[in-house]
This record gives C-alpha cells, structure tokens and sequence, in this order.
C-alpha cells in the first residue's frame, strides 16, 4: 500500500500547499481521501483523478470537500458519463453537496450526473477494490471522522481526519504500520474548550500512544512548518507531510518514504458494505 500526500494545508489559503488530500493506493486500487481546495489540480501531476475507484469525505468543512466541484468539470455531463465515480460522504453529506451544486448556480443533479453519491456508515466497514475501510470519530466542531484503511497484506493506515485529543483514535490506531494525524494549533490554549484540532506535540503524542511506527503530520499552516519539522527530527518515524511525499507501507517492515512516485492504473469497483 502506498500513501501520497496531495495536500496537507488548512482553510487557510498557502502557496506551500492545497488543503487537505490524500492519496492511498495499492497496484489495483487508488482511493483519494478528503479533496480540499487545490487538490485536484495537485492530483494531476500524480495521476489522472478520473481513474480514482472512490473519494472519502471526513467532514463536510469546505476544506475537505470543496475540490469535488473543480473535478466535477473534469467529468462527463450527462448522457456521456459511464460508471459514475463513487464519493463517500459522511452521515448528512448529501444534503449539504446538493446545497452546494445551488451556491455555485449549477443544475440540482451537477453532481449526481457523474458521482455515485453514498453516504457511509461509519458504524459498518467498506471495502473498495482490495482496500477495507474502518471509520472512527473524531473531535472537531462538527461531526468528522477519521478512517482506518487496512491493505491486501493486512498493513493499516490509520488516518485522523481533523480532531483534537482523541482516546478513541488511538484505541483505533492501535499497532498501525503508519499514522496520518492533523497537527493545526500553534497552541492548545487558542482552541474550543472542546477541542477540535491538535498541535504538533500532541499529535505526536496521539501516534506514540497508538504505537504507530510511522506518523506523518498534515494539516498545519506553514508558520508551522519549523515546529513540526523539529518535533519530527525528534521522533524516530515521523514525517512532515509535505505535498508529494510517499510513504510505502507493507505489515511489520518494508515501510520507506521517497519523493512522488507514478500511480497505479486502476478499474472503477464500488464499494460494498460490511457490518
């Protein structure tokens, strides 16, 4: 299984990065979780995103989800489209995608002409092409989730999505080959008493717990970009996610990063649940 960063930005427009996007591939399947602003033309350089299997959604915040309309132009219209391209939105997703086919004066049906427009459950697993993915919640400011991805060898990505301090991500990240964990905050203290980001000390901490033996950090502006490189000087395994890093993961050893790599073709499979 490979990981590609695509981006690990925030809301906050940066040349340095687009906004959240990640690239999970294995020789048959390519699965492209959350797709915020900047990500699809960051894609393009890596592989042709219509020959994406799916699109995983966490949360339905603009930078995670936004770049499904630039894509959407890169589709067919209707009439033309074959199989529609699977876009897995979290619980309400549909709602608020439909919502937003209307704000950019678009026809109610823009994107169900070429998506396969699926909410999930994040109670149940999906399977899409050779990869199995677990979903686990998040602490943010709205519903969100992470996701745990397991490939055909049994290696597992566990994958945070945004959230703050979270026992139940570590309990779910268990043992993984490689964590990827949102490292916002300049300080905690900045936060939502509830919490919903974390900063770079604490995501470390999150993987250590996990006993994760790769991290790689995402989501930070880039005032960040010192911090977040010394925490992972610090850390034996930790990577800063900046866009184009790969990750290979295989279970228990072969795990190395290097610069972006060519992508894998891939055949369109929907997903099928499983409880």
């Amino acid at each position: 299984m490979r990981l590609t960063v695509i981006g690990s930005g925030t809301s906050q427009p940066q040349v340095e990065t687009p906004a959240s996007g990640l690239l999970v591939e294995t020789d048959t399947t390519a699965v492209m979780v959350d797709c915020g602003q900047g990500t699809i033309r960051q894609l393009m350089g890596v592989r042709d995103p219509r020959q994406l299997d799916a699109i995983v959604i966490g949360h339905m915040h603009a930078d995670h989800y936004i770049d499904l309309v630039s894509l959407r132009y890169l589709l067919p219209w209707e009439g033309v489209a074959g199989e529609h391209l699977p876009v897995l939105l979290p619980p309400g997703g549909k709602a608020r995608l439909d919502a937003l086919a209307s704000a950019v004066s678009e026809r109610p049906r823009f994107f169900d002409d070429a998506y396969s427009v699926l909410e999930y459950d994040p109670e149940h697993r999906l399977h899409v092409g050779d990869l199995t993915l677990s979903f686990v919640a998040g602490r943010h400011y709205v519903p969100a989730w992470g996701c745990i991805i397991t490939g055909p060898s049994g290696e597992r990505l566990a994958i945070s999505g945004d959230t703050g301090p979270s026992d139940e991500y570590v309990a779910a990240a268990a043992g993984a080959e490689c964590a990827v964990i949102e490292a916002t905050l300049v300080d905690a203290r900045f936060d939502d008493p509830r919490r919903g980001h974390l900063t770079p000390e604490e995501a470390i901490d999150m993987a250590d717990r996990a006993g994760a033996a790769e991290v790689v950090l995402v989501h930070f502006r880039a005032e960040l970009q010192e911090r977040i490189d010394r925490v992972c000087a610090a850390r034996p395994g930790a990577l800063a996610g900046r866009p184009g890093l790969v990750v290979k993961i295989a279970p228990a050893s072969g795990r190395r990063a290097t610069g972006i790599g060519g992508g894998a073709s891939a055949a369109l499979v929907s997903p099928a649940a499983e409880p």
